[in-house]
């Protein structure tokens, strides 16, 4: 079978991300305004927690009275443009090393530069045949779209049930697939492991994290 995988909250973290570019912004507004990192930090993940993700940037501004000396805009371009500092688990790395010798493929959605740099970062390459970052394609294909699997799909020239889709978000990551066939697995890790929807959106199996994947897909082989 081909194993895609979904990116941020299912090979990794996505918590690690965030710390990460905060981190970077932190030591930005240090280096212009001298402002102590960890309070900006602080501050930072403050607004996170209360607010939910759009306003962090605006927040830590505000926070240091900098509204009117440094533009959000600069902020969200130290953001997605730092080299984060983010690792692949170690429970990922196996599960990617036993499925090899299978095609494997990530499928994310986001600003194409992050996730590439997050791609990089997390040394993923050695281990994909390719990364379909659904923006490069024009927002409209990003998930639940199935344009990206549609190519990936005509690639190995395979049929839908041969190929198996790995994710956390049950909002978008399987409704699109599900109908066309795509088998479909979710973890419940990150931030969308509470989420509910109708079993007809779910996903076909759900486990525990992406150590199971390897054995799920194994199962699936036997039963496809």
């Amino acid at each position: 079978m081909i194993v895609a995988f979904d990116l941020d909250d299912t090979l990794y973290p996505e918590e690690e991300f965030v710390e990460s570019g905060f981190r970077a912004v932190a030591q930005a507004l240090h280096q212009r305004f001298r402002i102590d990192e960890d309070e900006a930090r602080a501050v930072m993940w403050a607004s996170l927690e209360q607010r939910g993700r759009g306003t962090q940037f605006d927040d830590v501004l505000a926070a240091f009275g900098l509204s009117g000396r440094q533009s959000v805009r600069e902020l969200i371009k130290v953001y997605r443009h730092h080299t984060p500092s983010i690792s692949l688990p170690s429970e990922s790395a196996t599960a990617l090393e036993r499925l090899t010798p299978r095609p494997l493929y990530v499928v994310t959605d986001g600003h194409k530069i992050v996730q590439q740099n997050k791609i990089d970062a997390l040394g993923l390459a050695p281990w994909l045949r390719h990364a379909y970052i659904t923006h490069r394609y024009g927002v409209k294909n990003r998930k639940p779209s199935v344009h990206v699997f549609e190519l990936m799909m005509r690639r190995e020239r395979c049929r839908p049930e041969e190929v198996v889709y790995v994710g956390d978000d049950p909002s978008k990551d399987f409704r699109g697939l599900k109908p066309l066939g795509v088998r479909t697995v979710r973890v419940l890790t990150g931030r969308h492991r509470s989420v509910t929807v109708p079993a007809t959106e779910d996903a076909e199996r759900t486990i525990a994290g992406i150590a199971d994947v390897p054995d799920v897909v194994i199962e699936m082989e036997g039963t496809g």
